[in-house]
Parts: structure tokens; C-alpha cells; sequence
């Protein structure tokens, strides 16, 4: 048992040096902490972690990240990023990236309950579908800016992904380029990137018009561009009523330029009730990752991490007490005198020195340290 509790003595004594190191590149990248913010953060990392299985290194790493992205709020945000990782087994880049993707694109300002519910419908949508989270994570890092700009909010973003990826197989970049070259056609948008010219627009307007579907309307005697997700909703009404070799329904396909975009095209408006069907999901997704992260975080390894962290913060009082300190020193100092005697008594000296030492401590082992130390000392030659 002695030797147990050695070991696992030494083995937390890593972890909290990491600890340490941890937050002291924290106190470094932000401004924004105060000095009680750290403390604060220091005391409850253990207890954090805990709560979603990982280490207390992982917590604080995640708080550095996400100090150094500039969030004020970066324990809060590294809590997020911890539940991510937890709920679709995502690294904690790739979950750093979908937080800040869908903070940036939907101007979120950071806030928690915001993104929580960004994350909570994606979350509800990959327990239901054959999507993961690791691939809406990639998606929406690549795609949200755009379906932001275009009209998108971050619950038909998720949901359009979710549907091309599950209808076509396509993973999150796959999927994001589609979805963005259909969005940019229906905006009539050009861009030199995806290959999309005035000629390609012009193809796509015409092939959406032989099926009596608009990109744009009229109100008030001013001419705008629709709703992407309302004009595709109609195409996928005129589109289930095709024969499968209809003219319109290849030419509308073409006109995207790519057999990528095609493909994906087709899932959309051959399974528009799918994205309905995860939209609602999304809306009513509230609580889904939490739940999922619960389900790491009382895994065998979750619970195995807990367990560490319980012992290294056990370990880091014992180390920080008042107490041990002032042991530690007294030893030094009694250690100090030993070293300056054996340094006076030479080889010979010394030799008999640590006999005596070794029989005083043999005497304190017998006695259950009821009786003071007494060491032998030899008698100077």
C-alpha cells in the first residue's frame, strides 16, 4: 500500500507541473483576466474537468485557447469547446473552429447561450442522422460565412450540410463547397473560386425559370432576390414531379458546372423533406449535447480521468500546504547542518555518521515517532 501511494504520488507530480505551466502561459496571452479570474479558474479546473471527463490539462488548455483567440469569457468558452469534443468526438481544433466559425459568421458576440444552441442543434441532428459532428464541424468552418452572407441562418446552414452530407456521402469540405456553389447560382453571385461566371448564372436562372420557379420578386416596384432556402423548396416541389429523364431536371443539374455541386443539388431537391425534417430537429434540439458529452464523460476513460484528477488535486494541496512547507524547510535546514558536518568529518566521519544516522531512524520506526530523533554522533578523530 506504502508503495502505491508513492507511486501515485509521483505520477501527479507531471500533471501538476503541466497545471502550473498551463497557467502561467494563460496569465500571458490575456490581458483580459483579471488576477482573481485566474485564481478562480485555477481552483475549479479539477472540478470542471471532472465534469465532462477530461483532465485538468485539457480544461486549461482549452481556456488558453481560448484566451488567446481573445474571448473574455474563456473559461466558459473552453467548457463549450470540452462539450464538443465530448459530444461528436471531435479534436479540440476542429471544436474550436466550429465555435469561432458560427461566432464569427452569425456575429454571435461569444455569448455562451448563443452558441450553445448552434452547437445543441447540430449535436440533435448527428444523434438522429447519418452525419457526425466532426463533419458539420468541418462544414460550417468552411461554409458559414458564406450561408451567413447569402441569407443563411446557422439552423438551415446546419441542416442544408446535414442533408447534402447524409444524401450523398460527401464529407464536411465536400459538402460546404457544394452548398455553397447551389447558394451562390440561386443569389446569382459569380466567383472566380468556385468557377462561377456570368454565363453559369445566367444557365442556372434559365433551367430554375423552365420549371417556373423565379430567383427574384418584385415588391413595391423594386426587383430583389429571394429566400435561397424558399426558392429551392420550390424547386424541389417542380423537381419530385419530373419524369427521371426530363430535359429540365438534367439541364438544371448541368448548369451548376460540376458533378460535385450536380450531386449535391439533387439530394437537396430529392430529399427537401429530410431537411425539414432536421431544421425541426435543430429547433428542438435543446439540451443534445450536453446529454452527449454526458455520455463520454461517463465512459471508463472519462471516469479514469476523473479519478486523476481527484488524486493530482489531492496531491496539490498536500504540496501547497502551509504545513509541508514549513516541513520541507525545517528538513533543509537539518539537512544543511548534516552536510556541513560531513563535510568537516571527511570520508571516515561521514561513514560513521550515517550508521548512526540509520540506527536513529531504525529507533523513530520502532517507536511510531513517539520518541525524538537522536542521532549518534561519532566522536571527531
Amino acid at each position: 500500500m506504502k508503495d502505491f501511494f508513492t507511486s501515485q504520488f509521483k505520477d501527479a507530480i507531471p500533471d501538476l507541473k503541466e497545471i502550473d505551466t498551463l497557467l502561467t502561459e494563460i496569465k500571458k496571452t490575456t490581458d483580459a483576466l483579471t488576477r482573481s479570474d485566474l485564481a478562480e479558474i485555477e481552483r475549479q479546473s479539477f472540478s470542471t474537468a471532472s465534469k465532462y471527463g477530461r483532465s485538468a490539462a485539457d480544461y486549461l488548455q482549452a481556456v488558453q485557447d481560448a484566451a488567446g483567440a481573445g474571448y473574455k469569457n474563456a473559461a466558459d468558452i473552453a467548457q463549450l469547446s470540452l462539450a464538443a469534443q465530448n459530444a461528436g468526438g471531435i479534436s479540440s481544433e476542429l471544436a474550436d473552429q466550429y465555435i469561432s466559425a458560427a461566432d464569427n459568421a452569425y456575429q454571435l458576440g461569444g455569448s455562451i447561450e448563443k452558441l450553445t444552441a448552434v452547437l445543441d442543434g447540430a449535436s440533435a441532428i448527428s444523434s438522429k442522422n447519418a452525419v457526425s459532428m466532426a463533419q458539420l464541424a468541418e462544414g460550417m468552418s468552411l461554409a458559414g460565412e458564406y450561408t451567413a452572407s447569402l441569407g443563411l441562418g446557422a439552423d438551415e446552414a446546419t441542416a442544408a450540410l446535414a442533408t447534402v452530407i447524409a444524401a450523398t456521402g460527401q464529407g464536411g469540405a465536400e459538402a460546404a463547397q457544394s452548398l455553397k456553389a447551389i447558394l451562390l447560382n440561386t443569389q446569382q453571385i459569380t466567383d472566380e473560386g468556385q468557377g462561377i461566371d456570368g454565363g453559369g448564372l445566367a444557365r442556372y436562372a434559365d433551367a430554375c425559370r423552365a420549371l417556373n420557379v423565379s430567383l427574384k420578386e418584385t415588391k413595391d416596384g423594386a426587383t430583389s432576390l429571394r429566400d435561397p432556402m424558399t426558392v429551392l423548396k420550390e424547386l424541389s416541389q417542380a423537381y419530385a414531379s419530373l419524369a427521371p429523364g426530363d430535359a429540365r431536371k438534367t439541364g438544371l443539374l448541368d448548369s451548376l458546372g460540376s458533378a460535385q455541386g450536380a450531386q449535391a443539388l439533387d439530394a437537396i431537391l430529392g430529399n427537401f423533406n429530410m431537411y425539414e425534417t432536421m431544421l425541426e430537429e435543430y429547433t428542438y434540439g435543446t439540451g443534445a449535447l450536453a446529454k452527449q458529452a454526458e455520455l463520454t464523460a461517463n465512459s471508463w476513460e472519462g471516469s479514469l480521468n476523473r479519478l486523476s484528477n481527484t488524486w493530482a488535486d489531492t496531491v496539490g494541496n498536500l504540496v501547497n500546504s502551509d504545513a509541508v512547507i514549513a516541513i520541507v524547510n525545517s528538513l533543509n535546514g537539518v539537512l544543511s547542518v548534516i552536510n556541513n558536518i560531513t563535510t568537516a568529518l571527511g570520508p571516515l566521519g561521514t561513514a560513521g555518521l550515517g550508521a548512526g544516522l540509520f540506527a536513529s531512524f531504525k529507533n523513530v520506526g520502532r517507536d511510531k515517532m513517539s520518541s525524538p530523533i537522536v542521532l549518534n554522533m561519532p566522536t571527531a578523530p
